[in-house]
């Protein structure tokens, strides 16, 4: 092997080190709730409608503070306050999709779709005038009733970023806050408790309050397990996050856990 060939691959795999300790130290710290995790939240105008994009042009980071809420109020019973968990940067407004979601039982396909947007995530924010965050969420909205390629909203930890369906209209606002919140702590390492095929939430771990008794019906919703249980057969959609808890297994997996030991 020539010098000049090994110098080569030596300073490659350098940059793949610091990315890589880069990318394992921001998890850290957004797992250790001890400073503000910066998110920038991209609203995106996903059809052609005038009240569309009338909407996305007058949104206002102040409009996702209820998140910040909510995490603070779920943190309190582990012994400690995040005030505020996030810190919000609103991006301006845009019309530009990313690509589109393939169908989720499909690895091959859903693992070409993530490097596609890892990328456009990147370019994005390169484009920007932003503090570069520590997670990106794509809110793609639409009007009530409208169709769309985009039928689900991911929420990726490795590449830090999430899409987000989402519905204009004041009406609208909590369910999407709810949504919001699900997919970003799908970032921070929190995984689906509801079954994929029925969207029913799973017991116990997805349910808010699986000690009730009797169980059924529940009055709030594992946020994610996404929905309130009214039976073993059935459930609804909460109205707004004060419907919704972090359960047991989700605030385990987003460190809640090991903010109380290392206390």
């Amino acid at each position: 092997m020539s010098v000049f060939k090994f110098m080569r691959i030596a300073v490659l795999l350098s940059i793949l080190f610091v990315i890589l300790a880069s990318a394992w130290m921001t998890e850290r710290r957004m797992a250790a709730w001890e400073r503000p995790i910066l998110v920038t939240i991209y609203p995106i105008a996903a059809d052609d409608s005038p009240e569309t994009r009338d909407y996305v042009e007058e949104l206002d980071a102040r409009e996702f503070d209820d998140i910040n809420r909510f995490i603070e109020n779920q943190a309190r019973p582990y012994g400690f306050t995040v005030t505020p968990a996030f810190r919000f940067q609103l991006a301006r407004p845009g019309s530009e999709l990313p690509p589109a979601v393939p169908d989720q039982f499909e690895p091959a396909q859903i693992g070409i779709w993530s490097l596609k947007m890892r990328w456009w995530a990147w370019m994005r924010d390169l484009e920007d005038d932003l503090v570069t965050p520590d997670i990106q969420m794509f809110v793609l909205y639409h009007r009530v009733g409208e169709e769309s390629e985009m039928s689900i909203s991911v929420g990726m930890r490795k590449g830090r970023y999430g899409l987000v369906k989402a519905y204009t209209g004041d009406s609208m606002a909590g369910e999407n806050l709810i949504v919001l919140t699900h997919e970003l702590l799908h970032v921070l390492g929190a995984t689906d408790k509801y079954i994929l095929s029925t969207g029913e939430p799973i017991y116990p771990q997805g349910y808010a309050d699986p000690q009730q008794r009797p169980l059924f019906p529940q009055r709030r919703a594992e946020i994610m397990g996404g929905r309130i249980p009214i039976n073993s057969y059935s459930s609804v959609m909460p109205d707004s996050l004060e419907q919704c808890k972090i359960g047991r297994l989700t605030a385990e997996e987003i460190g809640f856990f090991d903010r109380l030991a290392n206390q």
